[in-house]
């Protein structure tokens, strides 16, 4: 096998956008197929690459997803890295992003088994409006927005939650309201396309799982020079990633996500990435 593009078991054929990528290799004459990354029988080193694509069900058990990310690495290749995964399924990144000066949504950890009062840490930073999230986290998972007066709710999911993970505070920016967000996509460390992603009137988060919409984008070039900024954060390369950038209170570009192990890349409104990433695959199976 050369290929194995790596799924979850909820998923087993692969999200339909990765088919893309799935059918492509194969029209190029690359042994490609699903693999799941739960499968205890799956013999990872008759294949000569694993890509991860569909793996979207670690969120409930990251250390699981991390060890066997490096467990693959040790006997053939893995993209992105198992360094990678370890680093990216953490939103603690985010906060790495800002220690090095690269803008991203202003982000508070706050840590499992710890004592924390919401309303003491939205008064300290004068949120008035935030959001509540699992710092390890797909699809919008225990996100809850917090507003003024709703508090005691905001603790009360906090109080049930924090006691077995991380979680994030972030403040609720208006702009994801109006304008959604652009995901700008990457392969092999180049610019591909981009799309942009609006949520209903009474939602705050744009995933389509809460009716949100896709369609085709175009980063500015300050949005463009972000997601650079954010690539080149990262020593080593990358086989693809996606830079998620919203428009800050003052209507600058910041990150809101950036992710680099599993992301939906949106194939379907791209075949030159689709062709680009295949060829990319091609290169690193001869290198």
């Amino acid at each position: 096998m050369d290929v194995l593009l790596v799924t979850c078991a909820a998923m087993p054929g692969l999200h339909d956008d990765d088919r893309y990528l799935l059918n492509a290799l194969r029209e190029r004459g690359v042994r490609a197929e699903p693999a799941v990354w739960e499968d205890p029988y799956r013999e990872w080193s008759t294949a000569r690459m694993c890509v991860v694509r569909s793996a979207w069900d670690y969120s409930y058990r990251r250390d699981q997803f991390v060890a066997w990310a490096e467990s693959v690495q040790r006997v053939t290749q893995l993209w992105n890295s198992a360094s990678v995964v370890r680093w990216n399924t953490h939103k603690h990144y985010l906060c790495d992003l800002a220690d090095a000066g690269v803008p991203v949504v202003p982000t508070v950890v706050l840590r499992a088994r710890s004592e924390v009062v919401l309303e003491t840490e939205l008064s300290e930073r004068g949120w008035t409006d935030a959001v509540l999230k699992a710092a390890v986290a797909q699809t919008g998972r225990y996100a809850m927005r917090i507003s003024a007066g709703h508090v005691a709710a905001g603790q009360e999911h906090l109080d049930r939650i924090l006691p077995h993970e991380d979680m994030l505070l972030q403040p609720l920016l208006p702009s994801v309201g109006r304008r959604g967000e652009i995901s700008i996509v990457f392969v092999a460390g180049e610019f591909t396309h981009a799309v942009r992603k609006l949520g209903t009137a009474d939602q705050f988060m744009v995933h389509h799982d809460y009716g949100g919409t896709v369609t085709p984008g175009r980063p500015s070039r300050t949005e463009l020079e972000l997601a650079h900024r954010a690539i080149e954060h990262v020593r080593e390369p990358l086989l693809y990633a996606r830079v998620d950038v919203v428009a800050d209170e003052r209507g600058r570009p910041v990150i809101m996500e950036f992710e680099l192990v599993e992301p939906e890349l949106f194939f379907r409104y791209s075949e030159a990435a689709v062709t680009r990433l295949v060829a990319a695959i091609e290169r690193k199976l001869k290198s």
